[in-house]
């Protein structure tokens, strides 16, 4: 089996090789190949260095996504979680090195497939866990005065997370079965395979979020263009909308409130041109995770076999991040404001908020300015 380990400038080479890599076996299971044997014994192919190519490849794929996320990643409980799958990638490319040098030795294809077979077991009862308690964590946050980088609760995700890895290598323990097996796999080929599992959870949730989100903006459509022409345009004022560190200096710069208090009448037109703040985060949203979400659904579309190790990456942890972030955003903007810093490095939701046209309550004269000034800003764009 040559492994999965990564969507996106990866993709082309798994298209060629996943046809010999897999063989579905069941739902959500499949079996992998570890070698390739003639009838007569011959062994003309060995797939211990395959696997080991594709965990380099997700590793820099990793490294990639760590690059851009270093910033806020220690402030969430996913992004603890992505600090330690990628500990965990690591020492399974230690494993899979070892096994690939004793690779003449039969016992090595009992370590390699006891290898694959739990780890991606793990990886597989990972997500459902993940998405839950990040969620609990963005919504703890409201009800919490600790920041997001307190070292309670950094500790406290920590803790988690251990727990967490411990739970499902324990289920992956009584209910993993590593067994090699030999098949026919080709005319006078046979195969050793060994089972391995993929993660489901992490196919329907891109599914599903690449459909809610598609047909959000295809209810928009015509506004969408000019709507993400307008954020990029934004963000280049980004000394404009740089945010105080503090609620206190955001209400200690008054002269910036006060030049929203005079409002343009040739606004109005253009305010009811403006999105709603869902399909504006939307919009954010989308703009930055299409590649991702449309290699993913594509290669579920198409069946090609991807074991839950390679699905189960930081590319998929900074998107469910994003969402979640984007949610707790929207929930809250009336509390938070557009300046509040969320820990999402990949997604601008500031800029998207002044693209809003919601309306705010007058006794909330700070949001009233600030919206206007919001306006005044678009109008001159």
């Amino acid at each position: 089996m040559k492994d999965i380990s990564s969507k996106g400038q990866w993709i082309n080479t798994v298209n060629n090789a996943s046809n010999t890599m897999l063989i579905h076996h069941a739902s959500g299971s499949m079996m992998a190949v570890l070698q390739e044997m003639q009838d007569n014994g011959n062994c003309p192919h060995d797939e211990a260095l395959q696997y080991l190519f594709f965990l380099l490849s997700k590793m820099a794929l990793n490294t990639l996504v760590l690059s851009f996320w270093l910033q806020s990643i220690t402030k969430s409980f996913i992004g603890i979680l992505s600090i330690s799958m990628y500990l965990v990638d690591l020492l399974m490319i230690c494993t899979i090195s070892w096994i690939y040098s004793f690779r003449e030795n039969l016992e090595a294809h009992k370590f390699l497939c006891f290898s694959l077979s739990h780890s991606s077991t793990v990886y597989s009862v990972l997500p459902l866990p993940v998405l839950l308690a990040g969620a609990l964590d963005y919504a703890a946050h409201r009800h919490l005065v600790v920041s997001w980088d307190s070292p309670g609760r950094t500790a406290g995700r920590c803790i988690v997370v251990l727990l967490m890895w411990a739970l499902a290598c324990c289920y992956s323990y009584m209910y993993t079965s590593a067994e090699l097996l030999t098949i026919q796999y080709k005319e006078e080929m046979q195969a050793l395979v060994c089972p391995v599992q993929d993660s489901t959870v992490v196919s329907y949730f891109n599914l599903n979020l690449f459909i809610a989100a598609g047909a959000i903006l295809l209810l928009y459509c015509r506004g969408v263009p000019r709507w993400a022409r307008l954020a990029n345009k934004l963000s280049s004022k980004r000394g404009w909308l740089l945010a105080p560190k503090s609620d206190l200096a955001f209400f200690n710069t008054p002269q910036k409130l006060k030049e929203g208090t005079t409002e343009d009448p040739r606004m109005d037109q253009d305010r009811q041109d403006l999105p709603p703040l869902f399909v504006s985060l939307t919009l954010c949203f989308i703009l930055n995770w299409t590649p991702y979400l449309l290699m993913s659904v594509t290669c579920d579309l198409l069946g090609f076999a991807v074991p839950a190790y390679a699905t189960v990456n930081l590319l998929w942890t900074a998107c469910a991040n994003s969402l979640l972030a984007g949610v707790a955003f929207w929930y809250s903007s009336d509390d938070l404001r557009p300046f509040c810093k969320l820990p999402d490095d990949i997604c601008t939701w500031s800029f998207y908020w002044h693209l809003s046209k919601e309306n705010y309550p007058a006794s909330k004269m700070c949001h009233n300015r600030l919206s206007t000034l919001s306006e005044k800003l678009l109008y001159q764009l």
